[in-house]
């Protein structure tokens, strides 16, 4: 049975002959309904913190678990943009790489096709010094001949004249 304390004003006792004091019982009820009516103020305001108290920690509970989302998802973003850059630095070298394989054999091509230019030239070379030589060789056979037949022109006339040395008469 809940007493509110206007209840305890508004009690109303039987009178008897030798009964409490009539004006006493009714100041100590007023006392005990003032500390009721003080208690049950508390009462409703202290209720009214635990309200705003609860509402508080439910906030503080949603924003943890904002926080604690909102970290999982920035460490998740972390380690994608990590693993992405990984892979991106990964990429870079591995074309670094080909491209560097890439040059090492253009350069190998460029000097195969350098040593076969120059192989090709000194070919020619060697086949165009053998052409000068015979060449040189039919003038210098010629000459000889020319030689032999001034000769003998020269000796029926009495003279001798030498075009080539070392050829024999």
């Amino acid at each position: 049975m809940n007493i509110s304390p206007l209840d305890i004003r508004n009690q109303i006792f039987r009178r008897t002959f030798r009964g409490y004091d009539p004006e006493e019982v009714k100041y100590f009820l007023d006392s005990i309904a003032d500390s009721m009516e003080a208690m049950l103020k508390e009462k409703e305001q202290l209720e009214q913190e635990v309200a705003v108290l609860r509402h508080k920690v439910e906030t503080y509970g949603q924003m943890e678990a904002t926080l604690r989302d909102t970290m999982v998802t920035a460490q998740r973003v972390c380690d994608e943009a990590k693993a992405t850059a990984e892979r991106e630095a990964q990429n870079i070298i591995s074309k670094a790489e080909l491209e560097a394989q890439e040059r090492i054999s253009q350069a190998m091509r460029s000097v195969e096709d350098l040593a076969r230019a120059r192989s090709d030239a000194l070919s020619k070379t060697l086949a165009l010094v053998g052409q000068l030589r015979s060449l040189f060789e039919g003038q210098l056979t010629f000459l000889c001949s020319l030689e032999d037949q001034v000769r003998k022109v020269g000796a029926e006339e009495g003279r001798g004249v030498a075009v080539c040395e070392g050829s024999q008469t």
